[in-house]
């Protein structure tokens, strides 16, 4: 008998499916990090390894050697990854306050159909991530969505 009634689902709005998406987002990027660390720090140290790639990077480029292209090259990559996660962390921060939540939530209901979508993939990544390669291009791909869908937040 009390099993004839089931609990509603709880609705998730805008503003939690966006803030899902972003941890996630993060706890991929963080993966390889010791998880004893707090998550911040974790993200800190993320952040400095870019930077300090980038630097190493661009002190050796060349293009008149091959391998001179070859930092060019991953100069050139690990400058976004640096500016992506960047821009992540920042999002995610503002997610992280409360007071903001109303305020984020109106302005994101115009990408309601998009971040819809990204969180039910979300919500099925394992039909996405069977291989370390496709995992990356789904990780990769959903960064960029979101990036675009909440660009207008600034």
């Amino acid at each position: 008998m009390f099993g004839l009634f089931k609990e509603s689902e709880k609705l998730i709005d805008t503003y939690e499916q966006v803030a899902c998406i972003l941890k996630s987002l993060l706890t991929y990027e963080l993966r390889d990090l010791p998880s004893r660390y707090e998550f911040w720090y974790r993200a800190a140290l993320r952040l400095e390894e870019y930077r300090t790639l980038n630097a190493e990077h661009r002190s050796k480029r060349s293009m008149t050697t091959a391998v001179g292209r070859f930092h060019q090259t991953q100069y050139d990559v690990t400058k976004q990854k640096l500016a992506k996660l960047e821009r992540l962390i920042d999002i995610y921060k503002s997610f992280c306050l409360e007071e903001e939540r109303e305020i984020l939530n109106h302005r994101l209901h115009f990408q309601k159909e998009v971040i819809d979508e990204l969180y039910n993939h979300l919500q099925n990544k394992e039909l996405y991530t069977y291989c370390s390669t496709v995992q990356q291009q789904f990780w990769e791909a959903v960064s960029e969505d979101i990036l675009l869908a909440i660009a207008q937040l600034d």
